[in-house]
Parts: structure tokens; sequence; C-alpha cells
């Protein structure tokens, strides 16, 4: 059976970054007194094994992370943090691929350009030329920087449909696509501009 305090430290490594007693009480259900307790067990834990790794009080909050000393040389193999924007554009691309850049720009201006740039450099995204657009997919490392566990394109839609309480509408094939373009099922994707939560990575440095 799993112990309460095994419970707490997997909390706070999946959390991926500093996160309240009450947070982390609310998360795993143990009393908050206890979840206190067990804090400052695995900080003391964590610090007898001298383990690159260890378990603090940071600015009120708890988190595991790694030690000041181990840092510079962690970081090398931390993927680069994505800013907020950028994340939202990765999860339409994401979730409405194949989709044309000329399409995503309708849903997010001209910063399209911009974004689209960015990701390719990051590897996050595949664009190839269509028409008089570009035709953008996820790659296999987007998956991979992610932690989604879905590799094909539909197995990812499903997954970050799921995970925004929307419904999954399989792609259509081109060949099954009715001939009237008004159909509503010529247009399983245009469901919302907003599309799904953004995927998150992990904090590399401090769990995750």
């Amino acid at each position: 059976m799993t112990d309460e305090k095994g419970i707490v430290e997997a909390a706070l490594f999946s959390a991926g970054h500093p996160i309240s007693v009450e947070e982390l009480a609310q998360t795993t259900g143990v009393e908050p007194g206890r979840v206190r307790e067990h804090l400052k067990t695995l900080a003391s834990d964590y610090g007898s094994r001298s383990s690159a790794v260890e378990v603090a009080a940071v600015g009120g909050k708890w988190t595991m992370q790694i030690r000041m000393e181990y840092t510079d040389r962690a970081r090398s193999f931390a993927p680069p943090e994505i800013e907020r924007d950028l994340l939202k554009t990765a999860s339409l691309v994401a979730y409405h691929q194949p989709l044309l850049q000329s399409d995503l720009g309708d849903m997010i201006g001209s910063k399209v350009y911009e974004h689209v740039q960015a990701l390719a450099a990051l590897n996050l995204i595949n664009k190839k030329p269509s028409g008089r657009s570009f035709e953008l997919t996820t790659t296999r490392y987007f998956v991979e920087f992610f932690g989604i566990k879905a590799a094909d394109r539909e197995g990812i839609r499903r997954l970050l449909a799921e995970k925004a309480g929307v419904k999954f509408t399989p792609k259509t094939p081109p060949e099954a696509r009715p001939e009237d373009p008004s159909s509503a099922e010529d247009a399983p994707d245009k469901e919302s501009s907003q599309g799904p939560p953004s995927p998150a990575p992990g904090g590399p440095i401090t769990g995750g």
C-alpha cells in the first residue's frame, strides 16, 4: 500500500514548480498538518543522502529541485522554456493538424509568421509548402517535449480534446468528404479558434 509520504513526494515531483502545503493537501487528500510533516521529513531525507536533488521551502511554498551546485550542468539537458503565447500556437497546430499557415493566421493574426518560425526552430513543428501557404504538423520531438502519451496525430488531437473537455471529431479523409463544401461534416476542426489548453512542459529543473 502506498504510504502518505510517498504520495506527497510524488505530487511534489509531478508539480514541476513550487506548490503550497494547502495545494498539496488538496491534491493528495492528506491532511495539511501531515503534509507539512512529510515535507520536512523529505527535505531531511534528501539532504542526508547528498543527492543532487533537494526538497526545499521557497517563498512559503515547497519544491523539488536541482541543488544550486548542479544547476548549470543540468540546465544543458533541460528543454528550452516557451512563452505562453507560443504554447497556445503550438497547441492549435497540434489539435488542427495538418493545418495551413494561412488558416493559423486567421486564428492568431500577424504573429503567425514569428510563431511558426520560432516553433520550427525549436523542432516542435514541421512546415512544408502547400499552394501559396505552408502545411504545419507536429514533429516526433513535440510528443517527447510535452510528454504526450500519443505518437500519431489523431492520438494527439484526441488527448488535447479530452483535456479541453470538448468533443473529439476525427479528421475526415479527403476521399470520404462530402462534395457539398457547406456540409457541417466538412469542417470538423473549426470548433473554436481558442483550441485546447496549451500543453505544458514540466519544469526540467524543478522536477516533473
